[in-house]
C-alpha cells in the first residue's frame, strides 16, 4: 500500500495535522466506521519506515487476523478513509479562517430566524475584518459576502433604512475589480511565457478609467494595477517603482501565495528590461528578491523551488553581496524539495565560492554532480571548466569538455540548451588553442556573433586574460 492514496495523503501531512485528523476520525459525527478508525491508527504506526508492515498482505492480516486473504475489503475501507481524510482537510481550511467561520454562522442564523444572533454574528465578523492584517483579494471578496449577506437578511424584515446599498454596491465592484485585476496580471504574465494569446475580457473597458480613481487606496486594487501597467508596457518605470514601493509598503497586507505572484510580476518586468539591454535593472530584480524574503515570500508551505533559490543566488553574487548571499544558501536549504536538496545546495554552493575565487572550496563540492537534473548537472559541469581554464589547468580541461560533449550526446531532451553548450565546448577549445592577438580578435568577433552560447560574457572576458 505504499502507492495508497490515502498513504500518500498522509505522508504530506504535518505532525500537528495528524494529530488533529486522530480526533476527526474517531468522531461519530464524521465517522461510524471502526474498521476506518483501524485502518488509520495502523497507517499512522508505520507511516514513516514502516514498509513491510504496510505490505497489503500485512494491512489485511491486521485489519482481519485468520480471515482468507480479500484485498477488496481493504479498498473499501481505504476508500471510506480517503473520504474522511478530505473531509477532515476542508473543513481545516475552512475553520482556519474566521471570516469564513462567521459568514457561515450569520447564513445558519438567517435560516432559523435568530435576528439578534444573526447581528451579534455580523458584529463579529466586521470587527475580525476591522482587525485584520491581511487586505487581500479573499479580504474584499468577504467584506462584500459580509454586505451581501446582511442585505439579504435585512430585506426579508421590511427594514429599508437597513439595507445598505451604497456599501454593497462599492463592496461588490471592490471586490471584482481585484480579482480581475489579478487573474489579469497571471493571464498577460503566462502570455509572453506561452506565447498563448488570451481574451482579457471587461480589462478594456474599465482600466483607463482608473488611473486616478479612489480605489487605487486599496492595496490590492494598487499593487494589481501597476502590475498589469509594467505587463503591458515595455518601459513603463514609473509604474515598476510604484509597484516596488507598494510591494515594500504593503508586505503584511497579503498572503505568501498572493505576495509570490506580485513579486513575480516586477521581477519579470526587471528580466525583461535587462535583457533589452538596461543592465542596472539586475540589481532591481536582486533588491525585489531581498524585500521579499524580508517575509520569506517566495517560500510557499515551507519550500523553495530550486528555481528561486538559484536565481536568488545568482543575482546576490553579480553584485558581491557575499555575506547576504552565504548566510540565505544556508538558511534555505532544508526549505529545498528534499529530492533536490543536495543537488542545488552544492551548486549554489560552489557557485559562491568560485565567485569568491576559492577554487579549493568550490571543485570538491561539483565533483558528484551526476544529478537526475540535466540542467543543473550541465550548469556544475560549465562551472568545473570555468575553474580549469581559468586556472590555466589544460589537461583536465580537455578532458572535462571532452567528458561533457560525451554527456550531451546521451542526453536527447535537452531542447536550445543543447546547441548553448556545444556551443561553449566548442569556443572552450578554440580559446585553449589561442595563440596571436589575430586570432585573438578573429575569436571574439565569433563569440560576439554566435546567438545562442552559454556564458558569453565569461567566453570574452577571457580572451581580455
Amino acid at each position: 500500500m505504499q502507492k495508497n492514496k490515502v498513504v500518500l495523503l498522509l505522508k504530506s501531512l504535518s505532525a500537528e495535522e495528524i494529530r488533529q485528523l486522530d480526533k476527526f476520525v474517531r468522531s461519530p459525527v464524521h465517522n461510524q466506521h471502526n474498521d476506518v478508525v483501524a485502518l488509520f491508527q495502523y497507517i499512522r504506526k508505520y507511516l514513516n519506515g514502516g514498509q513491510r508492515a504496510l505490505q497489503k498482505e500485512q494491512v489485511y492480516g491486521h485489519l482481519y487476523p485468520g480471515e482468507p486473504f480479500n484485498m477488496q475489503k481493504v479498498h473499501y475501507v481505504s476508500s471510506y478513509l480517503l473520504k474522511v481524510v478530505e473531509e477532515f482537510l476542508a473543513w481545516r481550511a475552512w475553520r482556519n479562517n474566521e471570516g469564513n467561520f462567521y459568514l457561515y454562522l450569520m447564513k445558519s442564523y438567517h435560516e432559523h430566524h435568530q435576528e439578534s444572533l444573526f447581528d451579534a454574528a455580523t458584529e463579529k465578523m466586521q470587527n475580525t475584518l476591522a482587525n485584520s492584517e491581511l487586505q487581500d483579494v479573499n479580504f474584499l471578496f468577504q467584506t462584500y459576502q459580509l454586505e451581501l449577506e446582511r442585505f439579504n437578511y435585512k430585506r426579508t424584515q421590511s427594514k429599508t433604512n437597513e439595507f445598505r446599498l451604497q456599501e454593497l454596491s462599492d463592496s461588490q465592484d471592490i471586490a471584482f475589480m481585484a480579482e480581475k485585476l489579478r487573474n489579469a496580471c497571471i493571464l498577460l504574465s503566462n502570455q509572453s511565457v506561452s506565447k498563448t494569446s488570451y481574451d482579457i475580457g471587461l480589462l478594456d473597458k474599465f482600466l483607463p478609467s482608473m488611473a486616478n480613481h479612489p480605489y487605487l487606496e486599496i492595496p490590492a486594487i494598487s499593487i494589481y494595477y501597476f502590475a498589469i501597467k509594467t505587463l503591458t508596457h515595455q518601459q513603463d518605470d514609473h509604474s515598476f517603482q510604484k509597484l516596488k514601493s507598494l510591494l515594500r509598503t504593503h508586505q503584511l497586507s497579503f498572503t505568501k501565495g498572493e505576495l509570490y505572484d506580485m513579486y513575480i510580476f516586477a521581477i519579470n518586468y526587471c528580466i525583461r528590461r535587462y535583457n533589452s539591454g538596461d543592465l542596472e535593472f539586475m540589481k532591481e530584480a536582486f533588491e525585489i528578491y531581498k524585500i521579499g524574503m524580508v517575509v520569506e515570500a517566495f517560500v510557499q508551505n515551507g519550500t523553495i523551488t530550486p528555481r528561486t533559490y538559484s536565481n536568488i543566488v545568482m543575482s546576490g553574487l553579480r553584485f558581491n553581496e557575499f555575506d547576504w548571499v552565504e548566510q540565505f544558501i544556508f538558511r534555505y536549504k532544508n526549505s529545498l524539495p528534499e529530492k533536490q536538496r543536495e543537488g542545488f545546495f552544492n551548486y549554489n554552493l560552489a557557485r559562491f565560492y568560485y565567485e569568491q575565487r576559492d577554487y579549493k572550496k568550490a571543485m570538491p563540492l561539483l565533483l558528484q554532480m551526476e544529478y537526475d537534473d540535466v540542467l543543473l548537472t550541465c550548469s556544475g559541469k560549465i562551472l568545473q571548466i570555468k575553474m580549469y581554464l581559468e586556472q590555466k589547468e589544460m589537461e583536465t580541461l580537455s578532458s572535462s569538455l571532452q567528458s561533457f560533449k560525451i554527456y550531451l550526446k546521451r542526453k536527447k531532451m535537452l531542447g536550445y540548451h543543447k546547441e548553448s553548450y556545444i556551443n561553449f565546448i566548442f569556443l572552450v577549445g578554440k580559446i585553449m588553442q589561442l595563440k596571436t592577438n589575430e586570432t585573438m580578435i578573429s575569436l571574439q568577433k565569433e563569440i560576439t556573433e554566435t546567438k545562442v552560447v552559454a556564458e558569453k560574457e565569461w567566453l570574452l572576458a577571457q580572451l581580455g586574460n
